[in-house]
């Protein structure tokens, strides 16, 4: 991965951590040492509420067990709530990496869990999408399918994270069949459909994307210009299953919705408020944004070249929908009516760095550190990495819309992968209740409008299958190991 996105560490402040009398003149400078070279100075250095946890930093030790110690430091409230739920030492960071990239050991399909969330007991998996030239799609999975087992076993909460970690798994299916499935490296390509439709008279462009890959901001302005070229009149930003990614990659896709004329004056699109080490920054829409890839290519989003113009947003969004595809909501608000269907958004509210630990002993080297040996440093934290919080978004005003339980919709509707349509398809039961509200009575019988949702509140309400019906309570998302990222730009 390229060094300007996960060397985030600025110099001074890791050498000012480092020198702290209590590290000096210790004596042992064994792995655990180093470990807590490392873990201690990001937490220092960048953890959004350091002074809050300030007094609990100073009693961490060489000899605790750090990933423990992270997790304790977490910020609550004083009644005990969680407020930071993310930040994570790795000793394998490989697995967040992977996901938060999109290039990693897959099988290729997501998938979400049917069962009792109380009682954590789970009845059977289904397949809510299938990436393009997977071992899934090759083997003719695809989204309603049901499983029950995993390599002989019912699928529970304890074991399905096997299927994010490679290698061969066999699902029993609902029919009775066994599907082999063999991971492949590949790119999880975010964006699953582009597509233009005609409804009620209005052109509607559909996107559906599930994760803001740095490579995804590129391929972004290519769907952008789609959508323009077909002169679309609404758009539908379908992120049921988009649990985060990076920051850099909200702003381009903001950048190409947001009202033209808040784009041409770049007005503001997020504000970054960190701890007292760092001053607050400002992200602002662009109409030209340049980045550079995983590979440190430079790469140019012309963001205004294939803005089409659009005075109002539709959103879809569940609990699986989080952290980067809820600041894009957030930031885009001030300058848009954004109209959001399905369920409450995951409440992922702030963001933070991930650093793996070779950067952080590459940005020491050679300079002054007390007798600390870099390279014992390297070998003893090899694959460590930290994703540490380091900041709370918030829109122009200073509002964080997704803190601290998530944004509410403004109409109800539940997922239901059984109901036969595909993902984008105007049947489909969660674009037919956006397409409910945005042209009423545009296509009669493709989507239901009652009085109130079953569990009140909504006027535009999806047909659920029987079987989605008797489910759409009890879908459980899986967390992938990336759920709920939202990599920062360099403050």
């Amino acid at each position: 991965m390229r060094r300007s996105i996960f060397s985030l560490l600025v110099v001074a402040g890791v050498l000012a951590t480092l020198s702290c009398s209590r590290i000096i003149n210790n004596p042992t400078q064994s792995d655990n040492y180093y470990r807590y070279q490392f873990a201690y100075s990001m937490m220092d250095t960048y953890y959004l509420w350091r002074e809050e946890v300030l007094s609990e930093l100073k009693k961490w030790t060489v000899d605790d067990d750090h990933v423990t110690k992270v997790n304790s430091l977490r910020y609550k409230e004083a009644s005990g709530k969680a407020v930071d739920k993310w930040t994570t030492l790795m000793p394998d960071c490989r697995p967040f990496l992977g996901t938060v990239t999109g290039n990693t050991d897959s099988f290729g399909f997501d998938f979400l869990l049917v069962g009792d969330s109380e009682t954590q007991t789970v009845e059977h998996a289904v397949i809510t999408y299938t990436y393009a030239d997977s071992p899934a799609r090759r083997a003719g999975l695809k989204r309603g399918d049901v499983f029950l087992t995993l390599n002989g076993e019912r699928i529970t909460l304890d074991n399905y994270s096997v299927l994010f970690e490679g290698g061969t798994v066999r699902l029993g299916m609902e029919n009775g069949t066994t599907v082999s499935l063999t991971a492949i490296q590949m790119y999880e390509d975010p964006i699953q459909t582009v597509s233009t439709f005609t409804y009620g008279g209005k052109k509607i462009g559909y996107l559906h994307f599930t994760s803001f890959t740095l490579t995804a901001a590129g391929d972004l302005e290519d769907a952008f210009r789609q959508f323009k070229a077909d002169g679309i009149d609404e758009l539908v930003l379908d992120l049921r299953y988009n649990g985060g990614g990076y920051s850099l990659t909200a702003r381009c896709l903001a950048s190409m919705i947001a009202p033209k004329a808040n784009l041409d004056a770049e007005n503001i699109f997020n504000q970054e408020i960190y701890n007292s080490n760092f001053e607050n920054s400002i992200i602002r829409f662009g109409n030209t944004l340049k980045f550079k890839d995983e590979d440190g290519v430079e790469q140019t989003v012309r963001a205004g070249e294939v803005n089409p113009g659009l005075s109002r947003l539709w959103v879809i969004t569940t609990g699986s929908s989080a952290s980067a595809s809820e600041s894009l909501i957030c930031g885009l608000k001030p300058y848009m009516p954004v109209y959001i269907t399905g369920r409450r958004s995951y409440g992922k509210f702030c963001g933070g760095y991930f650093i793996q630990a070779k950067d952080f002993w590459d940005a020491v080297a050679g300079q002054h550190t007390y007798g600390i040996d870099a390279d014992a440093g390297r070998a003893a934290t090899e694959n460590w990495g930290i994703y540490v919080m380091s900041s709370r978004y918030a829109d122009c005003a200073g509002q964080t819309l997704s803190m601290p339980d998530g944004i509410a919709p403004d109409y109800e509707a539940y997922d239901d992968p059984f109901d036969g349509y595909a993902l984008g398809d105007p049947g489909e039961s969660m674009l037919a209740a956006v397409l409910a509200e945005m042209v009423p009575g545009g296509a009669a019988g493709v989507a239901a409008r009652t009085a109130g949702a079953a569990d009140g509140g909504a006027r535009g309400v999806q047909r659920l299958s029987q079987r989605g019906a008797a489910a759409s309570a009890r879908l459980m998302a899986p967390r992938k190991p990336g759920f709920g990222a939202l990599l920062l730009e360099r403050p």
